[in-house]
Protein backbone atom coordinates (compact mmCIF):
# COMPACT_ATOMS: atom_id res chain seq x y z
CA UNK A 1 0.00 0.00 0.00
CA UNK A 2 1.40 3.60 -0.59
CA UNK A 3 -0.06 7.18 0.45
CA UNK A 4 0.10 9.09 -2.90
CA UNK A 5 -1.36 12.37 -1.36
CA UNK A 6 -1.73 14.03 2.34
CA UNK A 7 -4.14 16.97 3.00
CA UNK A 8 -4.83 18.65 6.53
CA UNK A 9 -7.46 20.74 7.62
CA UNK A 10 -7.26 21.92 11.42
CA UNK A 11 -5.45 19.16 12.25
CA UNK A 12 -2.59 19.75 15.56
CA UNK A 13 -0.76 22.57 14.31
CA UNK A 14 -1.67 22.44 10.50
CA UNK A 15 -4.59 25.24 10.11
CA UNK A 16 -4.07 23.40 6.40
CA UNK A 17 -1.43 21.27 4.12
CA UNK A 18 -1.11 19.44 1.15
CA UNK A 19 1.42 16.86 0.14
CA UNK A 20 2.31 14.83 -3.15
CA UNK A 21 4.15 12.17 -1.72
CA UNK A 22 3.61 9.91 -4.68
CA UNK A 23 7.22 10.32 -5.90
CA UNK A 24 9.79 7.84 -4.39
CA UNK A 25 9.33 5.35 -1.52
CA UNK A 26 11.10 7.38 1.24
CA UNK A 27 10.67 10.54 2.68
CA UNK A 28 12.21 12.18 5.22
CA UNK A 29 10.44 15.19 7.42
CA UNK A 30 13.32 17.15 8.80
CA UNK A 31 12.72 20.14 11.10
CA UNK A 32 13.75 21.35 14.54
CA UNK A 33 11.79 19.86 17.57
CA UNK A 34 8.08 20.88 18.55
CA UNK A 35 8.05 21.67 14.74
CA UNK A 36 4.96 19.28 13.45
CA UNK A 37 7.07 16.70 12.23
CA UNK A 38 5.78 13.54 14.54
CA UNK A 39 1.90 15.72 13.50
CA UNK A 40 2.52 14.68 9.87
CA UNK A 41 3.02 10.97 10.86
CA UNK A 42 0.08 11.17 13.36
CA UNK A 43 -1.95 12.25 10.39
CA UNK A 44 -0.91 9.29 8.61
CA UNK A 45 -1.89 6.95 11.18
CA UNK A 46 -5.52 8.74 11.63
CA UNK A 47 -6.20 7.42 8.15
CA UNK A 48 -4.59 3.91 9.40
CA UNK A 49 -6.13 3.29 12.42
CA UNK A 50 -9.05 5.97 12.93
CA UNK A 51 -7.40 7.72 15.43
CA UNK A 52 -4.04 9.88 17.01
CA UNK A 53 -1.31 6.94 17.61
CA UNK A 54 -0.02 9.37 20.16
CA UNK A 55 -3.42 8.65 22.20
CA UNK A 56 -4.71 12.09 22.44
CA UNK A 57 -8.67 12.42 21.91
CA UNK A 58 -10.13 14.83 18.83
CA UNK A 59 -10.60 18.09 21.04
CA UNK A 60 -6.49 17.14 21.36
CA UNK A 61 -6.33 16.72 17.54
CA UNK A 62 -8.11 19.64 16.97
CA UNK A 63 -6.33 22.79 15.73
CA UNK A 64 -6.63 24.89 19.09
CA UNK A 65 -9.19 27.40 18.64
CA UNK A 66 -10.98 25.42 15.55
CA UNK A 67 -14.08 23.03 15.99
CA UNK A 68 -13.12 20.33 13.38
CA UNK A 69 -10.53 18.55 11.90
CA UNK A 70 -9.82 16.81 8.60
CA UNK A 71 -7.50 14.17 7.32
CA UNK A 72 -7.97 13.05 3.58
CA UNK A 73 -4.90 10.80 1.62
CA UNK A 74 -5.53 9.28 -1.86
CA UNK A 75 -3.92 5.91 -1.63
CA UNK A 76 -2.65 2.93 -4.35
CA UNK A 77 -2.63 -0.65 -3.31
CA UNK A 78 0.19 -2.97 -4.11
CA UNK A 79 -1.82 -3.66 -7.43
CA UNK A 80 -2.46 0.06 -8.43
CA UNK A 81 -5.72 0.22 -7.69
CA UNK A 82 -6.39 3.80 -6.26
CA UNK A 83 -8.97 5.07 -3.43
CA UNK A 84 -9.50 7.85 -0.92
CA UNK A 85 -9.87 7.92 2.50
CA UNK A 86 -10.72 10.36 5.07
CA UNK A 87 -11.18 10.98 8.12
CA UNK A 88 -13.33 14.07 9.78
CA UNK A 89 -14.16 14.79 13.45
CA UNK A 90 -16.83 17.62 14.42
CA UNK A 91 -16.49 19.11 18.50
CA UNK A 92 -18.92 21.65 17.96
CA UNK A 93 -21.99 21.94 17.47
CA UNK A 94 -21.94 18.83 19.04
CA UNK A 95 -19.75 15.80 18.79
CA UNK A 96 -19.87 13.90 15.40
CA UNK A 97 -16.73 11.54 13.93
CA UNK A 98 -17.06 10.13 9.96
CA UNK A 99 -15.32 7.79 8.01
CA UNK A 100 -15.16 7.90 4.34
CA UNK A 101 -13.61 5.49 1.86
CA UNK A 102 -14.30 7.19 -2.07
CA UNK A 103 -16.31 9.57 -0.76
CA UNK A 104 -18.71 7.51 1.09
CA UNK A 105 -19.63 7.21 4.55
CA UNK A 106 -18.77 3.63 6.12
CA UNK A 107 -18.59 2.54 9.82
CA UNK A 108 -15.21 2.83 11.51
CA UNK A 109 -14.59 -0.72 12.14
CA UNK A 110 -14.81 -1.29 8.41
CA UNK A 111 -12.25 1.68 7.84
CA UNK A 112 -9.76 0.94 10.30
CA UNK A 113 -7.08 -1.02 8.74
CA UNK A 114 -7.45 -0.19 4.90
CA UNK A 115 -4.17 1.18 4.98
CA UNK A 116 -2.30 -0.23 7.17
CA UNK A 117 0.49 0.68 8.99
CA UNK A 118 3.50 0.80 11.16
CA UNK A 119 4.36 3.04 13.49
CA UNK A 120 7.70 3.76 15.58
CA UNK A 121 7.79 6.45 18.56
CA UNK A 122 10.75 7.47 20.56
CA UNK A 123 8.66 6.40 23.76
CA UNK A 124 8.31 2.83 22.04
CA UNK A 125 11.74 2.17 23.28
CA UNK A 126 10.23 2.08 26.88
CA UNK A 127 7.33 -0.14 25.57
CA UNK A 128 8.67 -2.96 28.26
CA UNK A 129 9.34 -0.41 31.50
CA UNK A 130 6.24 1.51 30.90
CA UNK A 131 2.67 0.90 32.12
CA UNK A 132 0.88 -2.59 31.26
CA UNK A 133 -1.72 0.25 29.17
CA UNK A 134 1.01 0.78 26.29
CA UNK A 135 1.79 -2.76 25.79
CA UNK A 136 -2.17 -3.48 25.36
CA UNK A 137 -2.24 -0.48 23.41
CA UNK A 138 0.24 -1.97 20.85
CA UNK A 139 -1.43 -5.41 20.40
CA UNK A 140 -4.83 -3.53 20.33
CA UNK A 141 -3.47 -1.09 17.13
CA UNK A 142 -2.03 -4.35 15.42
CA UNK A 143 -5.17 -6.62 15.86
CA UNK A 144 -7.96 -3.70 15.13
CA UNK A 145 -5.96 -3.06 11.76
CA UNK A 146 -6.48 -6.98 10.44
CA UNK A 147 -9.99 -7.46 11.94
CA UNK A 148 -13.07 -6.26 11.99
CA UNK A 149 -14.60 -8.21 14.35
CA UNK A 150 -11.78 -7.28 17.25
CA UNK A 151 -11.96 -3.19 16.37
CA UNK A 152 -15.94 -3.87 17.21
CA UNK A 153 -15.58 -6.51 20.18
CA UNK A 154 -13.09 -3.88 21.50
CA UNK A 155 -14.69 -1.06 21.57
CA UNK A 156 -18.34 -2.93 22.71
CA UNK A 157 -15.77 -4.06 25.19
CA UNK A 158 -14.69 -0.77 26.37
CA UNK A 159 -18.66 0.76 26.61
CA UNK A 160 -19.86 -2.31 28.87
CA UNK A 161 -16.60 -2.14 30.97
CA UNK A 162 -17.73 1.97 31.42
CA UNK A 163 -21.19 0.61 32.45
CA UNK A 164 -20.19 -1.72 34.79
CA UNK A 165 -18.23 -0.01 36.66
CA UNK A 166 -20.76 2.89 37.05
CA UNK A 167 -23.00 0.33 38.10
CA UNK A 168 -20.25 -0.88 41.20
CA UNK A 169 -19.98 2.82 42.05
CA UNK A 170 -23.69 2.77 42.52
CA UNK A 171 -23.61 -0.28 44.35
CA UNK A 172 -20.68 0.78 46.61
CA UNK A 173 -23.10 3.96 47.22
CA UNK A 174 -26.14 1.67 48.21
CA UNK A 175 -27.61 2.99 45.02
CA UNK A 176 -28.29 -0.49 43.56
CA UNK A 177 -28.13 -3.71 44.23
CA UNK A 178 -25.35 -6.39 43.65
CA UNK A 179 -27.09 -8.46 41.90
CA UNK A 180 -27.68 -6.27 39.18
CA UNK A 181 -24.38 -7.15 37.82
CA UNK A 182 -25.45 -9.94 36.47
CA UNK A 183 -26.30 -8.84 32.99
CA UNK A 184 -23.23 -6.74 32.61
CA UNK A 185 -20.71 -9.82 33.27
CA UNK A 186 -22.00 -11.47 30.74
CA UNK A 187 -21.87 -9.19 27.95
CA UNK A 188 -18.18 -8.26 29.24
CA UNK A 189 -17.05 -11.63 29.41
CA UNK A 190 -18.52 -12.69 25.64
CA UNK A 191 -16.53 -9.55 24.16
CA UNK A 192 -13.60 -9.98 26.72
CA UNK A 193 -12.67 -13.97 24.94
CA UNK A 194 -12.76 -12.39 21.65
CA UNK A 195 -10.41 -10.14 22.68
CA UNK A 196 -8.39 -12.52 24.80
CA UNK A 197 -8.42 -15.46 21.74
CA UNK A 198 -7.36 -12.87 19.50
CA UNK A 199 -4.38 -11.42 21.56
CA UNK A 200 -3.09 -15.17 22.45
CA UNK A 201 -3.14 -15.99 18.92
CA UNK A 202 -1.28 -13.02 17.97
CA UNK A 203 1.39 -13.37 21.04
CA UNK A 204 1.99 -17.22 20.00
CA UNK A 205 2.53 -16.13 15.70
CA UNK A 206 5.07 -12.94 16.95
CA UNK A 207 6.48 -15.86 19.32
CA UNK A 208 7.35 -18.03 15.80
CA UNK A 209 10.08 -15.81 14.23
CA UNK A 210 10.75 -13.50 17.66
CA UNK A 211 14.12 -15.18 18.10
CA UNK A 212 15.27 -15.12 14.72
CA UNK A 213 14.58 -11.21 15.10
CA UNK A 214 16.44 -11.24 18.12
CA UNK A 215 19.50 -12.68 17.00
CA UNK A 216 19.74 -10.98 13.36
CA UNK A 217 19.64 -7.59 15.73
CA UNK A 218 22.77 -9.02 17.31
CA UNK A 219 21.21 -10.41 20.63
CA UNK A 220 22.54 -14.07 20.52
CA UNK A 221 19.86 -15.17 23.22
CA UNK A 222 18.41 -18.93 23.81
CA UNK A 223 14.74 -19.25 23.74
CA UNK A 224 12.91 -16.38 23.40
CA UNK A 225 9.27 -16.23 23.56
CA UNK A 226 6.00 -13.38 24.22
CA UNK A 227 4.25 -14.61 27.28
CA UNK A 228 0.62 -12.73 27.80
CA UNK A 229 -0.63 -12.53 31.42
CA UNK A 230 -3.75 -13.23 32.51
CA UNK A 231 -6.12 -14.38 34.88
CA UNK A 232 -7.39 -18.07 33.81
CA UNK A 233 -6.13 -20.33 31.28
CA UNK A 234 -8.98 -21.58 29.46
CA UNK A 235 -8.32 -21.53 25.63
CA UNK A 236 -11.58 -22.56 24.08
CA UNK A 237 -14.23 -19.45 23.33
CA UNK A 238 -17.16 -20.94 25.52
CA UNK A 239 -15.09 -22.39 28.54
CA UNK A 240 -13.19 -18.82 28.16
CA UNK A 241 -16.63 -17.29 28.72
CA UNK A 242 -17.42 -19.11 31.98
CA UNK A 243 -13.92 -19.17 33.59
CA UNK A 244 -14.30 -15.51 33.18
CA UNK A 245 -18.20 -15.37 34.56
CA UNK A 246 -16.89 -17.48 37.65
CA UNK A 247 -13.49 -15.07 37.75
CA UNK A 248 -15.77 -11.64 38.32
CA UNK A 249 -18.25 -13.22 40.69
CA UNK A 250 -15.12 -14.32 42.67
CA UNK A 251 -13.73 -10.63 42.71
CA UNK A 252 -17.03 -9.21 42.79
CA UNK A 253 -16.74 -8.23 46.59
CA UNK A 254 -13.53 -6.59 45.68
CA UNK A 255 -14.86 -4.63 42.97
CA UNK A 256 -17.57 -2.66 44.35
CA UNK A 257 -14.96 -1.98 47.24
CA UNK A 258 -12.46 -0.05 44.89
CA UNK A 259 -15.41 0.44 42.68
CA UNK A 260 -13.66 -0.67 39.71
CA UNK A 261 -13.26 -3.90 37.41
CA UNK A 262 -10.48 -6.30 38.35
CA UNK A 263 -10.98 -9.31 36.03
CA UNK A 264 -10.59 -9.22 31.85
CA UNK A 265 -7.86 -7.75 28.77
CA UNK A 266 -8.01 -4.31 30.48
CA UNK A 267 -6.08 -5.99 32.94
CA UNK A 268 -3.55 -8.04 31.19
CA UNK A 269 -0.44 -7.61 30.06
CA UNK A 270 2.33 -9.01 27.93
CA UNK A 271 5.70 -9.17 27.65
CA UNK A 272 9.37 -11.18 26.39
CA UNK A 273 11.07 -13.61 28.31
CA UNK A 274 14.30 -14.78 27.68
CA UNK A 275 15.88 -18.18 28.89
CA UNK A 276 12.77 -18.37 31.30
CA UNK A 277 13.34 -14.38 32.59
CA UNK A 278 11.91 -11.52 31.84
CA UNK A 279 13.09 -9.18 29.73
CA UNK A 280 12.46 -5.91 31.90
CA UNK A 281 14.50 -7.36 34.64
CA UNK A 282 17.99 -8.12 33.30
CA UNK A 283 18.00 -6.42 29.55
CA UNK A 284 20.45 -3.01 28.63
CA UNK A 285 18.92 -0.47 27.09
CA UNK A 286 20.20 -1.22 24.29
CA UNK A 287 18.69 -5.01 24.29
CA UNK A 288 15.29 -3.15 24.64
CA UNK A 289 15.70 -1.12 21.96
CA UNK A 290 16.56 -4.34 19.96
CA UNK A 291 13.38 -5.64 20.99
CA UNK A 292 11.29 -3.04 19.79
CA UNK A 293 13.08 -3.38 16.61
CA UNK A 294 12.42 -6.89 16.23
CA UNK A 295 8.86 -6.04 17.13
CA UNK A 296 8.55 -3.57 14.34
CA UNK A 297 9.46 -6.02 11.80
CA UNK A 298 7.50 -8.43 13.09
CA UNK A 299 4.47 -6.13 12.83
CA UNK A 300 5.50 -5.13 9.12
CA UNK A 301 5.28 -8.89 8.67
CA UNK A 302 2.34 -9.94 10.11
CA UNK A 303 0.05 -6.72 8.92
CA UNK A 304 1.21 -8.25 4.88
CA UNK A 305 0.52 -11.20 5.29
CA UNK A 306 -3.13 -10.90 7.12
CA UNK A 307 -4.11 -7.42 5.10
CA UNK A 308 -2.08 -8.68 1.65
CA UNK A 309 -0.68 -5.70 1.14
CA UNK A 310 2.93 -4.06 2.46
CA UNK A 311 1.95 -1.29 5.50
CA UNK A 312 3.44 2.18 4.78
CA UNK A 313 6.23 2.49 7.63
CA UNK A 314 6.25 5.57 9.91
CA UNK A 315 9.14 5.99 11.75
CA UNK A 316 9.27 9.00 14.25
CA UNK A 317 13.08 10.40 15.37
CA UNK A 318 14.56 6.99 14.25
CA UNK A 319 17.78 8.33 13.73
CA UNK A 320 18.94 9.92 17.16
CA UNK A 321 16.77 7.17 19.20
CA UNK A 322 18.52 4.03 17.80
CA UNK A 323 21.80 3.30 18.04
CA UNK A 324 23.94 2.46 15.00
CA UNK A 325 23.34 -1.28 14.67
CA UNK A 326 20.25 -0.88 15.13
CA UNK A 327 19.88 2.66 12.63
CA UNK A 328 21.10 0.77 10.09
CA UNK A 329 19.01 -2.31 10.47
CA UNK A 330 15.93 -0.45 10.28
CA UNK A 331 16.59 2.04 7.72
CA UNK A 332 17.45 -1.56 5.21
CA UNK A 333 14.89 -3.44 6.14
CA UNK A 334 11.81 -2.13 4.26
CA UNK A 335 12.92 -1.92 0.89
CA UNK A 336 9.63 -2.18 -0.71
CA UNK A 337 7.33 -0.12 1.41
CA UNK A 338 6.72 3.48 1.67
CA UNK A 339 8.54 5.06 4.52
CA UNK A 340 7.68 8.11 6.20
CA UNK A 341 10.82 9.30 8.72
CA UNK A 342 11.33 12.30 10.79
CA UNK A 343 14.75 13.62 11.89
CA UNK A 344 16.02 16.89 12.98
CA UNK A 345 18.70 16.66 10.63
CA UNK A 346 19.52 15.13 7.40
CA UNK A 347 20.35 11.71 8.12
CA UNK A 348 24.28 10.86 7.35
CA UNK A 349 23.46 8.71 4.45
CA UNK A 350 19.81 8.43 2.55
CA UNK A 351 19.23 5.52 -0.40
CA UNK A 352 19.04 6.57 -3.60
CA UNK A 353 15.51 8.52 -4.58
CA UNK A 354 14.75 9.67 -0.79
CA UNK A 355 12.14 12.37 -1.07
CA UNK A 356 13.55 15.16 1.69
CA UNK A 357 10.91 17.87 3.11
CA UNK A 358 11.66 20.71 5.30
CA UNK A 359 9.63 21.62 8.04
CA UNK A 360 9.51 25.11 9.05
CA UNK A 361 7.26 27.87 10.21
CA UNK A 362 4.56 25.76 10.22
CA UNK A 363 4.72 24.42 6.87
CA UNK A 364 6.39 22.19 4.90
CA UNK A 365 8.42 22.78 1.62
CA UNK A 366 10.17 19.97 -0.54
CA UNK A 367 13.74 20.20 -0.21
Amino acid sequence: MRLLSLSLADFRNYSSLSLDVSEGLLHVFVGENASGKTNVLDAVAVLSQGESALGLEDQDVVRQGQGFYRVRGEAANDAGEKETLEVASQLQPRRKKAFFRNDVKIPAAEFVGLLPAVLFLPQDLDLFTGAPMRRRRFVDDVLSQVSTAYYRALGKYRQILKQRNTLLKRIANGEAKARELAPWNGQLAEEGSVITLARLELVETFTLTLGEEMRSLGEPWGEVTLRYERKGRERCRENLVLETLALLDEAQERDILLQSTSVGPHRDDWGIVVDGHPLERFASRGQQRAAVVALLFLEASYLELKRGERPVILLDDVFSELDDLHRERVASAFPSNQVFLTSTHLPPSLAEGTVMWAIEGGGIRRM
